[in-house]
């Protein structure tokens, strides 16, 4: 488990394909160096933006917390990257919706002796692993920060997904997709295909199949500890927190369960979720 701790180095991540950060980080470094903070960037970030950096690995071993310049997408992409690697994330948004990242640009300067002074709040979200067998044989071990996607790989028609919990059968799901997803997934993809909001905090997993066959085919909520297994009568994809995917063969054998490691979130202490998604969402707006 991660402790607060006052922070002195910080490894930077920017968005992708997005050179046009360059103004903003260097005015971004101008403010951190102010506060006797060094930054040191990523070298595929830095090689964007035309700057010298280090490699990734090297970066966490430097850094107290790692920083991400972009949306959440960028953030939950740091997250995966580092997982495992007892660091802990933060992100400033310059993207849009930004539900998972910390603060503004405009909000930084007012939060730097925070992290200086060990002021604020460090959140673990639970993670979920995944892990692929194949001829009854490990194929690989995934992790997932949102949701691990399980999808159809054709345009038409629709997939059948067998699913057990803790070795029962309970379920055949007729449907384009079903997302496995966490709490902190809640608002991610699952919301917009009618899943529940959970308070990320909570330990849960969430199963909501996407445009199912049958309308008695509703999103599910079950407890962190439960095993779940999953199987496909044909070629399918498995997608990452949206962001990378492998094919599922009809014989692989697809095991999903909490992961032992938490993911760990730097947030202000005045940070309120009821209020984010108010504000995220446009709840009590006509």
């Amino acid at each position: 488990m991660l402790e607060v701790t006052k922070v002195a180095k910080v490894g930077v991540v920017l968005r992708p394909s997005s050179p046009d950060l360059r103004e903003v980080f260097e005015s971004i470094n101008t403010i951190f160096q102010a506060h006797n903070i060094e930054l040191k960037l990523d070298s595929i970030s830095a090689a964007m933006i035309g700057l010298r950096g280090v490699d990734f690995s090297t970066l966490i071993e430097w850094s107290d917390i790692l920083l991400s310049i972009g949306g959440d997408g960028t953030l939950i992409a740091m997250i995966r990257r580092s997982y495992g690697k007892n660091i802990a994330c933060m992100g400033i948004n310059t993207g849009r919706l930004g539900f998972l990242t910390a603060i503004m640009p405009h909000q930084l300067e007012s939060f730097l002796p925070h992290l200086q002074n060990a002021t604020y709040n460090l959140q673990a979200h639970m993670m979920l692993e995944c892990s692929i067998l194949r001829d009854d044989k490990p194929y690989c071990t995934l992790f997932a920060l949102n949701e691990f996607l399980i999808s159809k790989q054709t345009l038409s028609g629709l997939i059948d997904i067998e699913a057990k919990i803790n070795g029962w059968s309970f379920n055949t799901y007729f449907c384009d997709s079903l997302i496995v997803g966490t709490p902190t997934g809640s608002t991610a993809y699952n919301i917009s295909v009618g899943g529940s909001v959970v308070y990320p905090h909570c330990k849960n997993i969430l199963l909501t199949p996407v445009a199912p066959h049958s309308l008695t085919q509703r999103p599910l909520i079950v407890d962190s500890g439960v095993k779940l297994e999953f199987s496909v009568r044909e070629k399918a994809l498995l997608i990452i927190d949206g962001q990378e995917s492998i094919d599922i063969l009809p014989k692989d054998t697809i095991l999903i369960h909490q992961s032992p490691k938490d993911a760990y979130l730097i947030y202000p202490k005045d940070r309120n979720y009821f209020e984010i998604l108010r504000e995220k969402f446009k709840w009590g707006e006509l």
